[in-house]
């Protein structure tokens, strides 16, 4: 290959690159329902993969709910992670509302003990259970922290539904 080849090739791949950084910068930033949202989806995967730490990530020192603190949540996490119980945690449906510096999230999430992409129907009651959680959350720092929950069992039919309107 010639220099001028390998120029002309250098210079528009260089041209590549830099419209990649421009498109790149100029989306849109994620609204805080979306970061949210994200939130919780990872804590689902944390927990699948068995990073009990990440997986509390995003719940403040602050954390109360269900006669809980944040060491209570990891703790519950842990145990049912370590002995294998939870195979599969998904999160089924999201509602999210946003005010200011605090907001409030509904998440549906089932947990599967054995099944791993079996249907979900499949797997009830013996295998898995459907909860709905009421989150409060805060922003701390400038990152958004859960500051209390609860949760309650519900239906599969519940679960990918979402509440009733």
């Amino acid at each position: 290959m010639s220099r001028r080849a390998i120029l002309i090739a250098a210079a528009a791949l260089a041209a590549a690159l830099a419209l990649g950084v421009v498109l790149w910068r100029s989306r849109p930033a994620p609204t805080d329902a979306e970061r949210i949202r994200a939130l919780f989806e990872k804590a689902a995967r944390a927990v699948e993969e068995k990073r009990v730490g990440e997986a509390v990530e995003a719940v403040s020192e602050r954390f109360r709910g269900d006669g809980l603190d944040k060491r209570g949540v990891k703790q519950v996490i842990a145990a049912h992670v370590l002995r294998g119980e939870w195979v599969s945690v998904s999160v089924s449906w999201m509602q999210v509302r946003v005010g200011g510096d605090s907001a409030e999230a509904v998440v549906n999430v089932v947990l599967a003990r054995s099944g791993k992409g079996a249907r979900l129907a499949d797997l009830l009651p013996a295998n898995a259970a459907a909860y709905r959680f009421d989150f409060r959350l805060e922003r701390e720092e400038g990152e958004w922290r859960v500051v209390g929950a609860e949760r309650r069992p519900i239906s599969l039919a519940e679960a990918v539904a979402g509440p009733p309107p």
